[in-house]
């Protein structure tokens, strides 16, 4: 049996950030072959995702660390690409089914997924993503923080490699 393939660290960054930001490059010493797709000046969600799925195309074991519009496309992401998903990370994820009315019709998540919100968030009320981690069964990390979780890196990079681990078949 061939062994499995390791699973690849990708960065889904926000509207107003970049790929290459603090988020990232936390991530990047946790894994320096992270990659973050470039969304910049992209504010159009079917244009982001045409972007991450040629970019991403040739990974098959994806775990997907998504910030704010970031994490609702990787959330909308593992929902249409399931056997690709290993595990998501959502950071303060602009999970808004009032807005985003894809959300309410995500019905796959990977086992692994954890949202990272701050309760001091004023971008992206937790309620959303209290609503979305209690519809499908998710673990909710909730920080005292802002929506950039400057303070909480840190805690993303930890569940970050939480979630490698589990994408490698390790304890989740």
């Amino acid at each position: 049996m061939a062994e499995p393939t390791a699973p690849q660290l990708v960065f889904l960054h926000g509207l107003e950030s970049g790929p290459h930001g603090g988020k990232f490059q936390a991530l990047q010493q946790l894994d320096p072959g992270v990659i973050a797709p470039d969304f910049e000046g992209v504010y159009d969600l079917t244009a982001r995702m045409a972007i991450a799925e040629r970019e991403l195309a040739s990974y098959d074991r994806l775990v997907l660390v998504g910030s704010s519009f970031g994490g609702l496309l990787a959330a909308l992401y593992a929902d249409r690409y399931p056997e690709r998903v290993a595990a998501c990370v959502l950071c303060a994820p602009a999970l808004m089914d009032d807005r985003w009315p894809a959300v309410a019709a995500i019905a796959h998540v990977p086992a692994f997924t954890v949202l990272l919100h701050a309760r001091q968030d004023d971008i992206v009320d937790i309620a959303w993503s209290r609503s979305f981690a209690a519809r499908h069964g998710l673990r909710l990390v909730e920080v005292d923080d802002g929506h950039r979780l400057s303070d909480s890196r840190p805690l993303l990079v930890q569940l970050a490699a939480e979630a490698l681990a589990a994408a490698r078949g390790g304890a989740s």
